[in-house]
């Protein structure tokens, strides 16, 4: 099952009530991006939330450059 989509409509809503929190002064140009990227964040987490982990999975290592 595909995951569910965030609308921009209500990810506008969640970016009103949470930016002002934050102290974020989200400019009007900058406000579509801020849309899509919540979007594509929630579409991640959703995909992850649905991942079956066993009790013995772990975090990939961290790489080190």
């Amino acid at each position: 099952m595909a995951p569910k989509e965030l609308a921009a409509a209500d990810a506008e809503k969640i970016i009103d009530a949470v930016a002002p929190i934050l102290g974020l002064d989200i400019a009007p140009d900058d406000r579509p991006g801020v849309v899509l990227n919540l979007q594509i964040a929630l579409r991640l987490a959703r995909l992850a939330e649905g991942m079956d982990l066993a009790d013995h999975d772990e975090a990939a290592p961290v790489f080190e450059a």
